[in-house]
């Protein structure tokens, strides 16, 4: 490889993070938010770079930079700039604002990672960097208590995960000595592997079921509403939208381009998470008081919607586009809804969903937003959420998931009702007291600009469609090409070679 281009954007991010994490020594830029703005302007310059990159394979094919990773990258660095823009205003309120910018994007280094690994040891690197710096946001303030238990808890939780992941990827290497995914491929195809079948999907379980934490899954989601509500909002924000994507990234990657012979365990397995997750997530939301932890077994839910279209065929084309798409939609509408919640808790020290009470005498304009945001997550058209819904569900239909396609519709229609408690205390009743509240007009941009992709993708999703088809179409042409690639020589190999071993 000797253009580099396409490894610009981990280069900037990484020299990025190094910069703010300096210049947060410096008082006086601390204090004038400019932190944040370079973080922003950071991520926005990568996200151009990656855009305009062409694609490569470096270090025999370790990673990945295609159209699938660009795509991912788009969610990864729009998430970032955007609760970069919100942070500005929590940034003289605290002495360690570089650290913290610094970890951001650290964390999304390690999710781009994730996204375009070429084998399990990238994907695995990737998971580890991004969720060793979400620890350390996640207890970012260190004098709440709620903050160190979220701390606490992602850690354990997050140990056990990796752990996981990487026993199920040592099984996978022992059965088909290697971990690169186009290899694993073409070693699968080979006759012998059937011999080793048993211990081959035990490996490929154990990685799902790690990567199943990442995207707060049920039954690995008892970490999320716990976690959600102890950490700061903003950290939130990142957390159950990039960081998931990340975990959703890896996922389809590692499907999408392994391409798992025929069998119901994969996908059974697929299916089990997609129901459990889309019926616990959405009957927990129902009783929550409190905003945060309502947001996060919402969440729970949204991972078993796309869930629905990975059980119908991971390696399909309306899969990863479908999926794609959702999660785009998902980062701006969930980042919105913390974000909400950061403005609601600023202004009343309260994160239940009363403090929203007459919201829309108080500040009708952030009013306005939340409604956009809980009418999407609810999927009621024309916003992003019901186009998002709609192709998920399309593309689990037409890979014949009816039964889950019946029960993300049931279910939808439950999560309405927790949604729209949310909207009844915004406008249908009268607040306590009807002073107008003050929210930081950083915060206010940054709600402003995922209202406003909220709006535009529910409008016109056909390039954002676009987008998802060429990112599904790379991971599927890198498969199929080196797999024929390297088949010969797979093909070659004696019962007792080392690529399998029954």
């Amino acid at each position: 490889m000797t253009d580099y281009r396409p490894l610009a954007p981990y280069a900037l991010l990484t020299i990025l993070a190094l910069a703010v994490a300096l210049l947060g020594t410096v008082p006086a830029a601390r204090r004038s938010g400019a932190l944040g703005w370079i973080t922003a302007i950071g991520a926005g310059l990568a996200l151009f770079i990656s855009s305009q990159s062409p694609e490569a394979t470096p270090w025999l094919g370790m990673l990945r930079l295609d159209a699938f990773s660009k795509a991912c990258n788009v969610i990864f660095l729009a998430a970032l700039a955007i609760i970069s823009i919100a942070s500005t205003a929590e940034e003289h309120r605290t002495a360690f604002a570089g650290e913290f910018y610094a970890l951001l994007t650290l964390s999304t280094v390690g999710l781009m990672l994730m996204g375009a690994s070429g084998g399990l040891l990238t994907m695995y690197l990737g998971l580890e960097l991004s969720t060793i710096a979400l620890f350390a946001l996640a207890g970012f303030s260190k004098r709440e208590k709620r903050s160190a238990e979220a701390a606490l808890k992602l850690l354990i939780l997050g140990s056990v995960a990796s752990a996981v992941v990487l026993y199920g990827a040592s099984i996978v290497y022992g059965v088909l000595g290697t971990t690169q995914f186009f290899e694993m491929s073409a070693a699968m195809s080979h006759p012998h592997a059937a011999g080793a079948s048993a211990a081959l999907y035990f490996g490929i379980t154990f990685i799902v079921a790690g990567l199943a934490f990442k995207v707060a899954a049920v039954p690995f989601h008892l970490w999320a509403p716990d976690v959600y509500e102890g950490a700061p909002s903003l950290v939130t924000a990142f957390l159950s939208t990039a960081s998931k994507a990340g975990g959703f990234a890896a996922l389809l990657r590692f499907l999408g381009s392994v391409q798992v012979p025929e069998d119901r365990t994969i996908s059974t397995l697929l299916i089990v998470l997609s129901a459990i997750s889309m019926i616990v997530g959405n009957l927990s939301a129902l009783s929550q008081k409190n905003f945060k932890r309502m947001l996060g077994y919402s969440g729970v839910a949204q991972s078993g919607y796309i869930l629905t279209a990975l059980a119908a065929g991971s390696a399909t084309s309306k899969t990863i586009s479908s999926a794609l798409m959702y999660l785009l939609l998902y980062a701006f509408t969930n980042v919105a809804a913390f974000l909400v919640a950061q403005a609601i808790h600023d202004a009343t020290g309260s994160d239940q969903i009363s403090a929203l009470r007459g919201l829309h005498r108080r500040r009708p304009t952030l009013a306005f937003c939340a409604v956009v945001v809980m009418f999407s997550l609810g999927g009621i058209p024309p916003l992003a959420g019901f186009v998002g819904k709609l192709y998920l569900f399309t593309a689990a239909w037409d890979g014949g998931q009816r039964c889950l396609v019946l029960i993300g519709a049931l279910t939808s229609v439950a999560a309405l009702y927790y949604y729209l408690m949310v909207v009844r205390q915004i406008y249908l009743l009268d607040p306590e007291d009807d002073r107008k509240i003050t929210v930081a007009p950083a915060i206010v941009m940054a709600i402003s600009l995922c209202t406003a992709a909220i709006l535009a993708i529910g409008i016109y999703p056909r390039p954002f469609v676009t987008m998802g088809e060429a990112a599904a179409s790379a991971v599927q042409v890198t498969s199929v090409a080196h797999q024929r690639e390297a088949a010969p020589v797979v093909a070659a190999s004696d019962v007792s070679s080392p690529h399998l071993r029954p």
